[in-house]
């Protein structure tokens, strides 16, 4: 007697660490797809078509999400998030001014830096100054809702006293810092009064 029918077999696409909601932590994960198969003696032989979207599977719990899920940030991802946001911030404003003013460089490095990592410098500020702006945008508007108002806040003030460094806002600058407190998720009213504070603790 031959015994035939279907059945789903899921492959893994890619692993990585994500922020498990019915965990309520960090876990590691499967991003898989389904794919219906003819079997033979229940023994899958012949891929048929594939089943629905990708899936993302917790390797703890075992739950199954959809790949929105992978855009919450991890706790690590948390941790390192306002020193990224600082560099992509000032990298956009240095470059909107005169990014080889070399005070304004020393001062860049320092404060990303402070902020925790130890490792940044020269050749990591040009790599940032290098990086197209509007991918910048899109992370910086995807990560910094993460954040509190005042985190983003400090955030921007870094920016704009680094890129008072050299002297009085340019037009170009003024527009970069703008749209740096945009996609930090600040209202115009806090992008005004953020930069009016580092003018005047810069004198200018």
């Amino acid at each position: 007697m031959i015994i035939f029918g279907w059945r789903v077999v899921f492959f893994t696409l890619g692993k990585g660490v994500f922020h498990c909601p019915q965990c309520g932590g960090d876990r590691e994960y499967r991003r898989r797809q389904g794919r219906n198969f003819f079997t033979l003696f229940f023994i899958p032989v012949l891929p048929l078509n594939k089943t629905g979207g990708e899936i993302v599977e917790c390797g703890t719990c075992r739950g199954r999400w959809a790949p929105g899920v992978l855009e919450v940030p991890t706790t690590a991802q948390l941790a390192h998030m306002p020193a990224m946001l600082l560099r992509m911030a000032i990298a956009q404003v240095l470059r909107s001014g005169d990014y080889t003013h070399a005070p304004a460089r020393s001062r860049a490095v320092a404060v990303v830096r402070q902020a925790g990592e130890t490792g940044y410098d020269e050749s990591a500020l040009n790599a940032d100054l290098g990086r197209p702006f509007d991918e910048v945008r899109r992370e910086m508007s995807r990560a910094s809702s993460a954040l509190a108002p005042e985190a983003r806040e400090s955030i921007l003030r870094a920016a704009a006293e680094i890129a008072l460094m050299d002297g009085p806002l340019s037009v170009s600058e003024q527009d970069t810092l703008g749209a740096v407190g945009a996609d930090l998720e600040l209202t115009r009213v806090q992008i005004t009064g953020v930069v009016s504070l580092a003018r005047q603790a810069s004198g200018h």
